[in-house]
C-alpha cells in the first residue's frame, strides 16, 4: 500500500504507512488518526510467530478502522461516543453509517483499503 491523500467530508487527510522506528506512536497501536494534523498513520507489519497470516488484509482492516475514526471526528460525533452502554445498537450510529457509508466506500476505494 502506498501513501496517499483522501477526502473525508471535505477535509483532506494524509495516509502514511510507517515503521515503529519512523513513528514511535506505532509501538502501542497498529494505526492511529491524528485529527490535529489530518493524518492517518498505519504500521508496516512484518510477519512473525504472533502475526495474522494475511497481513495485507489486516493492514486494510486497520486502515478502514482509522478512516472511520476520521469520519467520526469530521462528522462531529468524536466526543459523543463515551456515554452510551449499547452504543452499537443506538439508532444514531445506525443512521450515521447509513448516511456516511457511500462516502466512506469512496474513501476506502481511494485509499486502496478494500
Amino acid at each position: 500500500m502506498e501513501n496517499c491523500k483522501v477526502n473525508i467530508l471535505g477535509t483532506e487527510y494524509k495516509i502514511e504507512f510507517r515503521t515503529e522506528e519512523e513513528e514511535p506512536r506505532l509501538e502501542t497501536a497498529d494505526g492511529f488518526m491524528d485529527f490535529s494534523v489530518k493524518k492517518i498513520c498505519i504500521g508496516i507489519f512484518e510477519p512473525d510467530a504472533e502475526s495474522v497470516k494475511d497481513l495485507q488484509a489486516y493492514t486494510r482492516k486497520v486502515l478502514r478502522h482509522e478512516i472511520i475514526h476520521a469520519y467520526f471526528y469530521e462528522s462531529g460525533v468524536w466526543d459523543l461516543s463515551g456515554s452510551s452502554e449499547a452504543w452499537a445498537r443506538d439508532e444514531t450510529i445506525t443512521d450515521w453509517f447509513a448516511i456516511q457509508a457511500p462516502k466512506m466506500l469512496k474513501t476506502f476505494q481511494e485509499a486502496g483499503a478494500l
